[in-house]
């Protein structure tokens, strides 16, 4: 019969309280179940619609403050074309070598409202954060942390609620990003990205120069997009590249003013830079330990090391960009009128 603490879900009572009643009249209503203390277990969400009903909860009580720690929610902050799909896997394997238990997930984006159908807890009719919330509870009831990515926080009114039901969860986040805004550029370019409300970025060609429409499918189609290149509007060319070099910043700076706890930055270029270069080993490991710590994981030193030696030599350096880029002359005339030749991999013209 106590009154549910809301706003600070880690405070318990003495009275343990395994089940909890909880009425509504059609209401979706988030409880904390008392004697929790810990942000990652004790919130449930129930929703019930028409008359009012009664409905029993089991809540989550964890065997320790460190196992409940184990399984908070852990968000990878990182944009499109920054080599995500390697860093969710990598990260998943490294967390599972620190002893952190994690559901296996199919997906990595759960919080996208166009990705709502591909959340293995959705149902008809559910919001994002009632899908959310329930797969939440699921996993967590079962021991299990989740591991997801995420493109961008905002804090519009749409995403309040999912951000306070992360907050509350103890949701520790990390920022990757590509220091190599070109890079990034580039490879929207030839996925065919299309931002709202954004300037044109540019167009696909084969290697004669006709436009393509393989976009995304050309991964898979044409060896690695070897075939696929990039006609770079010059015109909105510095827009995106500035754009893209802000991101990790404001994102950085968006957790923290909404309440997300202290969220580190690193690049996918040092996370990835023993893949092609052993001498470049020990910039991998120290940002994976970032990374690690970033998501609330003390990393173990000979296991992460162990972990990225086995994947040394497994991929090439980073191509010339007048591989991947079509109009090579144009492009390059605006790096050097703003000073941007740093971000040029190798010869300037084929």
């Amino acid at each position: 019969k106590q009154q549910p603490n809301i706003a600070h879900p880690s405070r318990s009572s003495e009275t343990s309280m395994k089940n909890l009643l909880c009425l509504t009249l059609g209401l979706d209503i988030l409880v904390s179940a008392a004697s929790i203390d810990d942000h990652a277990a004790g919130l449930v969400l129930i929703q019930l619609h028409g008359d009012a009903a009664v409905k029993t909860v089991q809540a989550y009580e964890p065997a320790s403050s460190e196992q409940a720690q184990l399984i908070v929610p852990r968000m990878i902050m990182q944009r499109g074309c920054t080599c995500s799909s390697t860093v969710m896997q990598y990260a998943r394997a490294l967390l599972q070598e620190m002893g952190v238990p994690l559901f296996n997930l199919q997906v990595k984006e759960l919080l996208r409202s166009v990705h709502i159908s591909h959340n293995p807890w959705y149902q008809e009719g559910d919001n994002v954060v009632t899908a959310v919330q329930r797969g939440l509870n699921e996993t967590q009831s079962q021991g299990l942390g989740l591991l997801f990515n995420n493109f961008k926080v905002t804090e519009g009114e749409a995403q309040k609620s999912l951000n306070q039901a992360l907050i509350s969860r103890g949701t520790r986040t990390v920022i990757v990003h590509r220091s190599n805004v070109l890079d990034t550029l580039v490879c929207e370019v030839r996925d065919c990205f299309k931002g709202l409300n954004e300037p044109a970025r540019g167009y696909p060609v084969d290697l004669e120069g006709v436009r393509n429409n393989l976009c995304f499918l050309r991964r898979g189609a044409n060896g690695g997009g070897v075939k696929t290149k990039a006609v770079i509007d010059t015109q909105h060319l510095m827009w995106h590249l500035n754009e893209a070099a802000s991101y990790a910043g404001k994102q950085q700076g968006m957790l923290s003013h909404l309440g997300y706890q202290n969220a580190s930055i690193v690049t996918v270029e040092d996370l990835l830079a023993h893949e092609y270069d052993e001498r470049k080993l020990l910039v991998s490991y120290r940002a994976w330990t970032a990374l690690l710590e970033s998501l609330g994981v003390r990393a173990k030193s000979g296991a992460v090391m162990k972990f990225l030696k086995q994947r040394v030599g497994t991929y090439s350096p980073p191509e010339d960009h007048w591989k991947a880029i079509w109009n090579v002359g144009p492009v390059v005339k605006v790096l050097k009128e703003h000073n941007k030749m740093d971000l040029w991999r190798g010869p300037e013209q084929e």
